[in-house]
């Protein structure tokens, strides 16, 4: 496997004439570096757009580095990493069956140094997207390299129990503020809203128009409801409606991702005995019987208290933070 891969990712990075450039309205990417100024650093490839499942980059340093620990995520099957020293650079590589960005980023790994470096620029990054009808690639010449912008939220605080979750979908560019200094923990999150994260979580993609007789062409949401709908993950209501802006309870927030993950393929087969656990497992609605006892099995979905499950209960913008953390991390890989 790690063979065919091999030789798949050599191809596919030398095969020009099957591939196209990104277009100049494309957004650059760029690298982030999490641990300046010690000797092993953290690089993610970051401002990703479309869905690639094969990269390459060029890393040059201020002295030579030692070498390179690619991230768990990437040890498997269907992937395989390779890396190559020339003096004060190192070239990664990464080739994978599935998609490798999460939302708009893949963390690749530890950059190794003797002691304490600096990576001074990032070139020859090439993306390549591998479907049945042959190769897309978008190549940079140089790209930017930085650290990640810290949270601009002034009602998110360390110490608090979704810190770390709102500071995941914030800088995976998953979820926004309400503003330019405040997230909202404590309001609630839309239909619309979910629809779009796994959206954007899924690169993007091209969608035409859907059915909904209330979701108009021009809407933040219209494509990535049809995406969603065309791909059954979403169904909308027997009036022909799927009510964008109303709040998703914590029910429909378990069955749109039950649905995505089996859109993706992941394995939904395990079951949480809710009425073990909980007092009102019995509200829980006949659709969502399935995923709600999946969701609660993976860690995905918890309880409101020991006892209550309130499947029907507003998802609020923290917990969906806390919930989409999880699933990204836990299911996703």
């Amino acid at each position: 496997m790690k063979r065919f891969l091999s030789m798949l990712l050599a191809a596919a990075l030398a095969a020009a004439v099957l591939v196209w450039p990104a277009s100049a309205a494309d957004p650059a990417p760029w690298v982030q570096v999490d641990g300046l100024g010690t000797a092993a650093q953290t690089i993610s490839l970051r401002g990703l757009t479309g869905s690639y499942d094969s990269i390459q980059v060029t890393l040059t340093l201020d002295k030579a580095p030692t070498g390179f620990v690619f991230d768990p995520t990437l040890s498997n099957a269907d992937t395989h990493t390779a890396s190559s020293i020339s003096g004060s650079s190192i070239t990664l590589y990464v080739t994978s069956k599935n998609q490798l960005n999460q939302g708009d980023a893949v963390r690749l790994g530890v950059l190794e140094g003797a002691s304490a470096f600096t990576v001074t620029s990032a070139s020859k990054l090439k993306l390549l997207d591998l479907d049945e009808e042959g190769m897309r690639e978008n190549s940079y010449g140089t790209v930017g390299v930085g650290e990640a912008a810290a949270m601009p939220f002034t009602d998110v605080t360390e110490g608090q129990w979704y810190y770390d979750a709102v500071s995941y979908v914030y800088s995976h560019s998953l979820m926004n503020g309400t503003s330019d200094t405040t997230f909202g923990p404590n309001g609630t999150t839309t239909r619309g809203m979910i629809v779009t994260i796994l959206y954007r979580y899924e690169g993007s993609p091209t969608a035409g128009a859907s059915n909904f007789s209330d979701v108009a062409a021009g809407q933040y949401y219209a494509s990535p409801v049809a995406w969603a709908a065309a791909n059954g993950i979403v169904t909308g209501y027997s009036d022909g409606t799927f009510a964008p802006n109303r709040p998703i309870t914590r029910e429909q927030f378990a069955a749109i991702l039950y649905r995505y993950a089996q859109h993706k393929g992941f394995d939904v087969s395990d079951r949480a005995d809710l009425t073990a656990s909980f007092t009102d497992a019995g509200k829980v609605s006949g659709y969502a019987r399935d995923a709600m006892s999946w969701a609660n099995h993976e860690g995905l979905i918890n309880g409101v208290t020991t006892t209550t499950l309130q499947p029907g209960g507003y998802a609020k913008r923290a917990q969906a933070a806390a919930i989409l953390m999880r699933f990204c991390e836990n299911i996703a890989r």
